[in-house]
């Protein structure tokens, strides 16, 4: 039944959570390890995004910021969300722990798909396996803080 949460949530989270599925999918049934970090961090930062969204920052804010910035792409589609969460997560009152902690994953995990998609390097099961878990590991850090 689609609620008013879902409406909130919308698309994105659902795009997330069918990528973290897509991951598992291509490293347990398929072992295409590279593809499957693709997924991965998409699932991750799509989940972040929506998140974002229902702690006050609107897709439509985040989307006309990030087009608007200057010089043009200045806020880059993916840096600016990363920056945003960093920001609420260091107003969680733990030190900055919360924060380093996500940035140390995000940073890691975006590196992982940097190689992935772009290197000539062989992205084997350990390595895809790890994206998953760095993944599912920054999601479920910003669900408990947040």
């Amino acid at each position: 039944m689609f609620t008013f949460v879902h409406y909130i949530l919308g698309h994105l989270k659902n795009k997330s959570e069918m990528n973290l599925d897509a991951a598992k999918i291509l490293i347990d049934d398929y072992n295409y390890f590279a593809p499957s970090v693709h997924c991965s961090y998409y699932g991750c930062f799509q989940f972040i995004k929506s998140k974002l969204n229902t702690i006050g920052h609107t897709y439509k804010e985040i989307d006309e910021a990030i087009a608007s910035s200057y010089p043009p792409l200045k806020l880059h589609a993916h840096t600016y969300p990363i920056k945003l969460m960093d920001n609420a997560l260091n107003k969680v009152n733990d030190n900055g722990f919360t924060a380093r902690e996500f940035r140390s994953k995000i940073k890691e995990l975006k590196a992982f798909r940097t190689i992935s998609d772009y290197h000539n390097e062989i992205v084997d099961s350990d390595k895809s396996k790890a994206a998953l878990k760095l993944s599912q590991d920054v999601i479920s850090l910003i669900k408990k803080k947040l």
